[in-house]
């Protein structure tokens, strides 16, 4: 008796079982998150970011709605955002303190920092 064969003799036939693609449902993504999300990649967005994800992993927690990836995203994007202005902001502060402080060798009223304006060496365009 013959064995039978399980396979077909040319694999090439052989067409791979089809999976069905799962679509996702946009009328259940929180709308704040996505708000959270578009607000902290905008330079001045940061607190509309922090609190609109806030607000949204408290709603996506309640309802069940999607978007927690999202709301955090934002959240956390607020929140550098704000940090890197906390610090630039701190960062300038502490520069306009020693310039005015001479640490750096220019007072802003000595003659050393009028001639840093005029230009160097006496450059003067446009004068005689």
């Amino acid at each position: 008796m013959p064995e039978k064969k399980s396979e077909p003799e040319n694999p090439a036939l052989v067409t791979p079982p089809t999976v069905a693609k799962k679509q996702f449902d946009w009328t259940s993504l929180n709308t704040l998150s996505v708000v959270s999300l578009a607000s902290a990649i905008s330079i001045v967005g940061a607190l509309i970011a922090v609190i609109t994800g806030h607000i949204a992993l408290k709603q996506i927690k309640a309802s069940g709605e999607s978007g927690r990836a999202l709301a955090i995203t934002g959240t956390v994007l607020g929140y550098v955002h704000l940090a890197g202005w906390i610090f630039f902001s701190i960062l300038g502060v502490i520069a306009k303190v020693l310039i005015i402080s001479g640490a750096f060798g220019l007072q802003p009223m000595g003659p050393e920092f009028y001639e840093f304006e005029r230009g160097f060496g006496g450059m003067h365009f446009g004068e005689h």
